[in-house]
């Protein structure tokens, strides 16, 4: 076999990987988390009623709260699982494709990595070791959530900017934007990336005099505008996602509350606005009324906000994934909330040592390889400043993608959070694995 080609054995050992997580997953019926009730249920109201709404059809015109189902999760996944036979029974059919898509990602971060680095035996095992130490790879793709599809939609947006950047052919722009529509109506956090990707298109089509690039780049805008004009028509507010305000209230600002006076006044200050809100006359009014309750906690304690921000850009990239874990293994669920939670609350060390062995253990392990990996990642990032155009580029790429998911995650930061963009933090870290390369690299213009 040519040094360029992954290695069998290197497959061998990820196949089986995904296959004993996957049977075991569906042995033990564990491929529903908290998110998924809601996906099954939207695809199920799809289905049945029309409906894209992620709660139990009421056969009324919800009201108040209730409202916000309809917008709480975008339409894509539900999409997805109705399309591959999920909505109900054990969703066997579409947690084989999302291990498909997941071998296929990391196939094509370790070909990449093969092609100019020539691995030998021992960087294969690094490699493999690297993928194998992060566990949520292999719980998502055999879990009934949107983050391995949403993985295969970055890690597009990823191969398509470095291919137009290398070579700026029209088919490369329409795959990028493609790529980003299927990545916002997956996730909502990925809207905002249209407006990121149309501005990029307007300064290159102005630049090289190319205006189909400008038309191709304005198409994400313009589903995002659609999407949120849908969104009005059925609950009276333009908007993409109700989980903005969700994700204000309940975890930003509660977060800050939470740390000042802790959890029994932020539950009762969240239901407190909650209640209010619920009194509005029309869920615009309500959706406002708890952004301008939300900011103003934020605003007064901006500076321990900002601090709790960063925290969640670290754990983002540190977190062992406890919670992952512990959906998989069966692990009874931690007493007083996440470790990030209890480490803002200054009882890290106490929730840690009360943690049984074997978990320690296990935890411990990973948490060190995310730190390995992270320092591989800097190390990578500066070294394939010395490869050709596609690495040299590309590793802006990588880094751009990274920290959008970081900075729009926040104080939320978890591994859950960074499996659709860890393939290219692996790619990265692979890159600082070995150099320099057994074979130099070439330098292209």
């Amino acid at each position: 076999m040519e040094k360029s080609q992954v290695p069998g054995w290197v497959w061998a050992v990820l196949v089986g990987a995904h296959v004993l997580t996957l049977g075991w997953v569906l042995h033990q019926g564990r491929w529903s988390f908290v998110d998924t009730g809601r996906y099954i249920q939207a695809a199920e109201n799809l289905w049945r009623h029309g409906q894209l709404y992620a709660r139990p059809w009421p056969g009324i015109a919800p009201s108040g709260q209730a409202v916000q189902e309809f917008t709480i999760r975008p339409a894509g996944y539900p999409l997805i699982i109705l399309g591959l036979g999920g909505a109900g029974g054990w969703p066997v059919m579409l947690l084989v494709v999302q291990n498909v898509l997941s071998l296929l990602n990391l196939g094509l971060v370790l070909r990449w990595w093969a092609r100019w680095a020539y691995p030998n035996l021992r960087d294969w095992a690094l490699a493999l070791a690297a993928v194998l130490t992060f566990p949520a790879q292999f719980i998502y793709a055999s879990a009934v959530m949107s983050e391995m599809l949403l993985q295969t939609a970055v890690l597009s947006i990823a191969v398509t900017a470095i291919a137009f950047i290398h070579s700026p052919r029209l088919r490369y722009c329409a795959g990028g934007a493609v790529a980003v529509i299927v990545a916002f109506l997956l996730k909502p956090v990925f809207y905002p990336l249209a407006f990121v990707a149309v501005m990029l298109a307007i300064v290159v089509g102005w630049r090289y005099r190319r205006p189909a690039v400008t038309v191709i780049g304005v198409l994400p805008v313009l589903v995002v505008g659609l999407y949120m004009l849908w969104n009005q028509q059925r609950t009276g507010y333009f908007h993409f996602s109700s989980i903005a305000e969700i994700n204000l209230l309940q975890y930003n600002a509660a977060g800050v509350l939470r740390q000042i006076a802790g959890p029994e006044v932020e539950e009762k200050w969240v239901t407190q606005v909650i209640d209010q809100a619920n009194t509005k006359p029309d869920f615009a009014t309500r959706q406002h009324f708890i952004q301008v309750q939300a900011a103003a906690m934020l605003t007064e304690h901006i500076g321990l906000y900002a601090r709790q921000h960063v925290q969640g850009m670290v754990a983002l990239f540190l977190d062992p994934g406890r919670f992952d874990l512990s959906q998989l293994l069966g692990w009874a669920p931690p007493v007083g909330g996440g470790l990030l939670t209890q480490a803002r609350q200054g009882r890290l060390w106490q929730a840690v040592i009360g943690l049984p062995w074997g978990q320690l253990g296990l935890l411990g392990l990973v948490l060190l390889a995310n730190v390995a990996r992270l320092g591989f990642a800097v190390r990578g990032f500066r070294r394939l400043q010395y490869g050709n155009t596609a690495c040299h580029n590309g590793r802006w790429v990588a880094v751009g993608l990274l920290l959008y998911v970081a900075a729009l995650t926040g104080p939320l930061g978890a591994a859950r959070f960074l499996v659709p963009v860890w393939p290219l933090l692996l790619a990265l870290a692979l890159a600082g694995l070995n150099w320099p390369p057994q074979i130099p690299l070439k330098q292209e213009g």
